[in-house]
């Protein structure tokens, strides 16, 4: 999309899909991009937004339905992101940081996998402190594993006919096998929380148990998985890339790492220079690369772009591909958008902030961005503080579902 963009000299432009012809205008402009986020009519389109069914084994979802069937849940659900509980799971986090710690003195130099540990990180971290739920070793490697075939399978859901004569195709019905394995441990975590005898008030899972709108259990537990699938590795993945770009640009490593030892270990989260390195890590490497897509139900006026003297117009009922990725390189917001510049949040430019939509914006956001904030904050301020990390092998980058680093192996020295 960015080589799009870029041959055809504009940040909204026309594609039309291979397979089926379909028109999508695709949208890399922020001020195009809000009109149609805070617009509370757009929807989600049902074809598009239906392959997400395989990963819970078939039904609804709050990710992928309109109406009152995601906005139920998503209003009950964001009680448990209030700053009480915020503060709650920033506990767990500092716990679960522990483990990693250890084992990662335990490797004496020795290189890790970044985006792999960081998936197992942030697995333990939002199973216990939003579904009270210990994932064991077996559970852990189960999920990250039928999740992967499940998602590859996804992608050639386009393909007319290829789910309905699944039963002939190997792949298929391995994926199939994987969703429901899925379900399966969505199941467990949820017999398990029903069991406990003094519940955390508050938590995800407590304002989904007890939210009398869903219509049955299976509901329920479809939600706690695409929520257990979108709270882990987008958080864990942002991790990775910031980590990689602090190994790869040692002077900005040293920066942070000189600002967070004389800062009181009580208030770095608060530091000044950690939040421009978080921000321009999601900003260079936003993992939720394509954004969202959107029908709008009005016409949107781009006002920026223009043909034959007259405002672009995109009109009701277009299907609008929505890509933080392009957005935030465009590079009339960002001077240098392909580069590593933390110091550019110092003082940024309104139409800067105005771009800066890792988690969209409008009614259907991000519903965990506070917890993701919270999570890096606590991570990296431990790690920058005590670490220097270099990179060994800088690895690759592949998108499905999200953007992620493959294969980039780095080395802590213990400072």
């Amino acid at each position: 999309m960015m080589q799009w963009a870029n041959d055809c000299g504009s940040s909204v432009f026309c594609m039309r899909t291979a397979l089926n012809g379909t028109r999508t205008i695709v949208v890399g402009d922020a001020e195009v991009m809000r009109k149609v986020l805070t617009n509370k009519t757009a929807t989600k389109p049902e074809e598009v937004y239906r392959r997400s069914k395989t990963v819970h084994n078939g039904g609804s979802s709050l990710f992928s339905e309109n109406g009152e069937r995601w906005y139920h849940a998503r209003k009950s659900i964001m009680y448990a992101f209030s700053p009480r509980h915020i503060r709650r799971m920033r506990d767990v986090t500092m716990l679960k940081l522990e483990g990693f710690v250890a084992n990662l003195d335990a490797r004496q130099g020795k290189g890790f996998d970044v985006g792999k540990e960081m998936i197992y990180l942030t697995l333990q971290i939002i199973c216990d402190a939003a579904f009270e739920y210990k994932m064991s070793a077996s559970e852990q490697e189960e999920f990250l594993t039928e999740l992967e075939l499940v998602l590859k399978e996804n992608r050639n859901s386009p393909i007319p006919l290829r789910w309905r004569l699944g039963r002939f195709i190997p792949k298929v019905r391995r994926s199939r096998l994987g969703s429901k394995r899925l379900y399966k441990l969505g199941e467990r975590m949820f017999t398990s929380y029903l069991e406990l005898e003094n519940p955390i008030k508050g938590t995800v899972m407590d304002c989904i148990v007890n939210d009398p709108k869903y219509t049955s259990d299976k509901e329920r537990i479809n939600d706690m998985i695409i929520l257990l699938l979108a709270g882990h590795d987008t958080t864990a993945y942002s991790l990775a890339w910031t980590l990689k770009e602090l190994a790869k640009n040692p002077e900005e490593q040293s920066n942070l790492h000189a600002n967070l030892l004389v800062t009181p270990k009580e208030e770095r989260n608060n530091l000044k220079a950690l939040h421009n390195v978080i921000k321009e890590g999601l900003r260079l490497h936003p993992v939720a690369a394509l954004g969202g897509i959107r029908t709008c139900t009005q016409d949107i006026v781009a006002e920026n772009y223009t043909k034959d003297g007259k405002s672009l117009v995109i009109p009701k009922g277009s299907r609008i591909f929505l890509s933080t990725m392009l957005t935030l390189h465009n590079p009339d917001y960002f001077v240098n958008p392909d580069t590593f510049i933390p110091s550019r949040w110092e003082n940024p430019s309104d139409k800067a902030v105005s771009a800066y939509l890792p988690f969209l914006t409008g009614p259907r956001n991000c519903l965990g961005q506070s917890l993701a904030y919270a999570e890096m904050r606590t991570v990296l301020s431990r790690l920058c503080a005590e670490y220097e990390f270099s990179i060994e092998n800088e690895g690759t980058s592949t998108f499905f579902m999200t953007y992620k680093p493959i294969n980039c192996i780095l080395s802590a020295k213990k400072l």
